[in-house]
């Protein structure tokens, strides 16, 4: 899919596939936000996503199929709809989520996801975890309790969706790296992307309502968003080294707080960017004592 190049460009192309994939996503969730507050009901999620799922999995499928990469196989294959279906719990309650939070605080709560991956991996997995990793798993967890804030609770108990988004997105990555190597990053994605269509298109069903023409070119700018994020999270593996471009994936908390400024005013609180910061370190800390490890390369 790609040229080959040196190690040194391949490295730096990592990085800009997963910039370019953060700020996608980012988009993607912007336009999903806006048009939720513009319809100021929650019950049109389900049909914003489904529409969307819509539209992003033809695009995905139809580019597999070019390839001669779709077969009977793939779409039935129960390992890659297990995965799919966690990822639709997963998007399940960070949508509900996108709903109530403030962008910026949505991304840093969501970033849990690493140190819940390295916990789970040591609970259900039985995989080793040293002391220095425990301790950045119990880092994360402080990171949050600063976010959220709990003597104010300004938005609720709305900050527990983001975290079970967090614990289904790390039982997902289990899965994949568990169960899924005979199958590439889009095949994946491609059923990724259907079960969460089908997911939320059982949710629509009790109410159907009419989408304006505005609304449906949002959807589709959504899709088309959502599908070039897909894209650059599979570009960026075939590229690069994990170990170098998944500290990147923090720069979504940059474009939360940057569109949710923008678009909706979102002032982000003293508390939540030492929250994030420290959630940051703790992902980090994690991903460089793999490194060391010999885990990740």
């Amino acid at each position: 899919m790609f040229l080959k190049r040196s190690k040194s460009k391949n490295k730096l192309l990592g990085i800009w596939y997963m910039l370019l994939c953060m700020f996608f996503f980012s988009l993607n969730d912007v336009i999903i936000k806006y048009i939720l507050k513009f319809h100021s009901n929650i019950d049109f999620l389900g049909q914003v996503i489904f529409l969307r799922g819509v539209i992003s999995t033809l695009i995905i499928g139809l580019y597999l199929y070019l390839k001669k990469q779709l077969s009977s196989e793939i779409l039935f294959s129960k390992k890659l709809h297990l995965r799919g279906s966690l990822e639709s719990l997963a998007a399940i309650f960070f949508f509900f989520a996108l709903v109530f939070l403030p962008l910026g605080e949505l991304y840093s709560l969501l970033n849990l996801a690493p140190v819940l991956i390295t916990a789970s991996g040591a609970l259900f997995l039985k995989e080793k975890v040293g002391l220095f990793r425990w301790f950045a798993v119990f880092l994360g967890f402080l990171g949050v309790l600063i976010v959220v804030n709990p003597q104010e609770l300004k938005f609720g108990y709305a900050f527990i969706l983001p975290l079970i988004s967090a614990i289904f997105i790390a039982l997902r990555d289990t899965v994949t790296k568990k169960k899924l190597k005979s199958f590439n990053g889009l095949q994946i994605v491609f059923i990724t992307s259907l079960s969460v269509t089908i997911w939320f298109g059982f949710g629509m069903i009790y109410k159907i309502q009419a989408v304006h023409f505005e609304t449906m070119v949002l959807i589709f700018l959504s899709a088309i968003f959502v599908s070039i994020g897909y894209f650059f999270s599979v570009a960026t593996i075939q590229v690069s080294e994990i170990s170098v471009t998944s500290p990147f994936r923090y720069t979504i908390i940059i474009w939360g707080l940057i569109f949710g400024y923008a678009t909706f005013n979102e002032i982000p609180s003293s508390n939540m960017i030492i929250g994030s910061i420290i959630i940051v370190f703790s992902g980090l800390f994690i991903l460089h004592r793999e490194k060391l490890k010999g885990l990740i390369k």
